[in-house]
């Protein structure tokens, strides 16, 4: 059997699938990884149990189905990892794409002339989350770290490129043109590192990962570790391979993973300088023999505030104990919710909001309050698929994956809200599953991307009710009227 395998090492698990040549999914593995924050605002990882972990999930499907012709990695992007050339250790905890470390580094070049040097050649915004603003942060207060990066004995990169090295032997310092262009260093219409970054966070750095293809090749894996030899045949950041898996291979295609936030991402077609609206990031999705650009929106708090209100409320069941209450009340009761506890992204972009409760009465119950969190998810893809319509992009469906689209009732909230039908993937984990896609194409167990789709398991299609349509177009008016004027609110004062 002809199979190939693909690893998600995600934020809080390790997850794997073994895939054969018609796209079944085999075998599954996982394992969980601890999220350590030192001090507020602070998230780091430990990178030798990220690989542990998936060195573990490899060994286990390896030893369900057999030696794969590829492995595709698919990882958190952003996060920074750094360590000892010669050892081949890591010189201090991974700085995970959570942590804000850097901010105040940034602030200090925040200017009109910056961001848009940024947004033009890279298409992100000046922020923290993005590994430019961890290193210069890095080179202000680890100076023994910094000095190491300088002479060469020391290496950076992205996961990727860490679990990368390591699967080799320290053989290939590589990573892939997506994770790259999350970096905040990488020019993404020429493809290249660019050197006016590196200057402008002051950064000097002796090496740097060689940027490849999305299906590499990035070489074999020491059988020391994995037990056999598997080539590396694919790479590519965690939302890209979940895009991948989903198959917007068309422009225009879009997908939206739901998990602790939520990720729209749309398939820009090849072109750079593809329009982005202000509020939307420009990425690269992957590379093969021309780059697919991507748009992307990211909602901060999704499963996060399911899991806010069944902790507060001490309702069982977590996020889907969340979604029965709601259900059973079938009405928010004139319950509004801002879920500004991390603030807000897309399309506002407002890291000190804060959260608000509104529209409460006696008669309201915890039912009510459930129901306003899933219109409040809802409302905020909504925002982000209106701004790519407003773009010009026709928008024929959205596609979904992640934990919270197994709940029926939050599909169907969310058809209607958009008045879009909604394509729920039919395997809710599809980031390891389109890293394995992404691989068996590097492997050449699939020879183009038609071929990779009629293997693809159909999604189950959620339509919307349209009878529905205006109300949630009130609904929906007065949910942004109210965010509006939650934002306008000096949040010093609120906090005084």
């Amino acid at each position: 059997m002809t199979i190939v395998i693909g690893v998600d090492q995600g934020t809080t698990n390790t997850k794997a699938v073994a895939v054969d040549a018609t796209g079944r999914v085999l075998h599954k593995a996982a394992r969980p990884i601890a999220i350590h924050a030192p001090q507020p605002g602070w998230v780091e990882q430990d990178p030798m149990l990220m690989l542990a972990n998936v060195v573990d999930c490899v060994r286990e499907l390896v030893g369900a189905v057999g030696a794969p012709v590829g492995l595709g990695i698919a990882n958190q992007t952003e996060t920074l990892v750094v360590w000892d050339r010669r050892s081949g250790e890591p010189v201090m905890p991974a700085i995970v794409w959570q942590c804000r470390r850097g901010d105040a580094e940034l602030q200090e070049l925040r200017s009109d002339r910056t961001i848009a040097l940024i947004r033009d050649r890279t298409g992100l915004d000046l922020d923290p989350t993005f590994t430019a603003g961890k290193l210069r942060w890095l080179f202000r207060h680890r100076p023994a770290v910094a000095s190491g990066l300088r002479s060469g004995d020391y290496l950076f990169g992205t996961v990727d490129c860490w679990l990368i090295w390591k699967l080799t032997g320290g053989r290939v310092y590589a990573t892939d043109a997506g994770n790259a262009s999350r970096t905040m260093l990488f020019d993404i219409g020429r493809l290249a590192w660019e050197t006016e970054l590196f200057e402008l966070f002051e950064l000097s750095i002796a090496a740097l990962p060689e940027v490849k293809p999305s299906t590499g090749p990035f070489g074999p894996t020491s059988a020391d570790l994995l037990g056999v030899v598997i080539p590396i045949t694919a790479a590519l950041g965690d939302q890209q391979a979940s895009l991948f898996g989903h198959g917007c291979f068309a422009e225009s295609q879009i997908k939206a993973t739901y998990g602790t936030g939520a990720f729209i991402w749309l398939n820009a077609g090849s072109r750079a300088d593809t329009l982005c609206p202000d509020g939307l990031l420009r990425t690269i999705a992957w590379q093969l023999d021309q780059p697919c650009y991507a748009l992307e929106g990211f909602v901060m708090s999704a499963g996060a505030a399911l899991e806010w209100l069944a902790a507060r409320f001490a309702i069982p069941g977590g996020g889907i104990g969340v979604v029965e209450q709601a259900r059973r009340a079938g009405t928010s009761g004139g319950v509004m919710l801002v879920p500004a506890f991390q603030g807000l992204a897309a399309p506002w972009w407002r890291p000190d909001a804060r959260a608000a409760l509104l529209g409460m009465t006696e008669a309201t119950s915890p039912g009510h309050i459930c129901q306003a969190a899933l219109e409040a998810i809802c409302f905020q893809i909504r925002a982000t698929l209106e701004l790519l319509a407003a773009s010009g992009r026709t928008i024929q469906a959205l596609k979904v994956d992640g934990g919270p689209t197994n709940a029926a009732y939050l599909m169907q909230l969310q058809a209607d809200i958009l008045q879009l039908p909604l394509a729920v993937a039919a395997f809710d984990s599809l980031t390891p599953y389109g890293a394995a896609l992404m691989a068996g194409l590097g492997a050449g167990l699939w020879k183009t991307l038609d071929e990779i789709r009629a293997v693809i398991e159909p999604p189950h299609i959620v339509h919307p009710d349209p009878a529905r349509a205006a109300a949630w177009n009130d609904a929906y008016r007065i949910w942004r009227r109210t965010t509006d004027a939650i934002l306008a609110l000096d949040p010093d004062r609120c906090r005084d």
